[in-house]
């Protein structure tokens, strides 16, 4: 969206912040993600069996709404 300077992402800063990246593989959000989603890390291709509540809450616990 171009909001920020920077794309990599602000939690880790290892990778390009896409929702992808968020989602299934940003090691920072490893925890949350496994509170939230179930496993600590996700295959972009299981993210469609994931209530949108889950990632709802998710996102909202991130702080990168």
């Amino acid at each position: 969206m171009g909001l920020v300077d920077s794309p990599l992402c602000r939690k880790c800063g290892a990778g390009e912040e896409t929702s992808a990246h968020v989602l299934c593989e940003c090691e920072a959000l490893a925890t949350l993600r496994h509170i939230y989603l179930g496993p600590f890390f996700l295959d972009p291709e299981n993210v469609r069996d994931l209530s949108l509540r889950a990632i709802w809450n998710f996102f909202r616990r991130t702080g990168l709404l």
